[in-house]
């Protein structure tokens, strides 16, 4: 009897030590990156000043990319396992069933992304005039090229432009 009140307290201490430890780490994935929102800050100013949007533009505006952001990152993470199977995996190693259904899924994840991306391209004509959705798609281009150029520079840096 004393055996099995001390396997419940044993039991019960372990549960109490795996949940505060889930509720730490959890609670630490939501504690806000400076660093991060420093650059969140930067890439909205870039943004604002290439798009010229006004206050009420930019209030409106920025959620609606936020959201597309969203569902596009919760798209990739869903299909996050079958790149980790194809990092870990050459293709040669996988029958031809496994490599069927990855390639179908990364052609599904595709049309999921470009129907995302027509469902936000609607909102963008709701919040903005067209000549300012026609800048934001060309300084996304621009950003992606500028963030390529310094991790190209962070990765070689006695290549670095002074």
């Amino acid at each position: 009897m004393k055996l099995l009140i001390e396997l419940r307290k044993t039991v019960v201490l372990v549960l109490i030590c795996l949940i505060s430890t889930l509720t730490l780490a959890q609670s630490e994935n939501n504690i806000s990156n400076p660093k991060n929102e420093n650059r969140k800050g930067q890439k909205i100013a870039f943004f604002n000043a290439k798009i010229n949007l006004n206050e009420g533009e930019s209030k409106a505006f920025w959620p609606v990319v936020s959201d597309m952001q969203k569902e596009l990152n919760d798209l990739k993470k869903k299909n996050n396992h079958y790149r980790m199977i194809l990092k870990d995996k050459k293709i040669e190693e996988l029958s031809d069933s496994e490599l069927e259904e990855i390639m179908d899924s990364r052609i599904q994840m595709g049309k999921d992304q470009i129907d995302i991306k027509i469902k936000y391209h609607k909102k963008f004509k709701e919040v903005l005039p067209i000549q300012k959705v026609a800048k934001y798609y060309q300084s996304v281009k621009e950003f992606k090229k500028i963030q390529s150029e310094r991790k190209k520079q962070h990765n070689n840096p006695g290549e670095r432009k002074r």
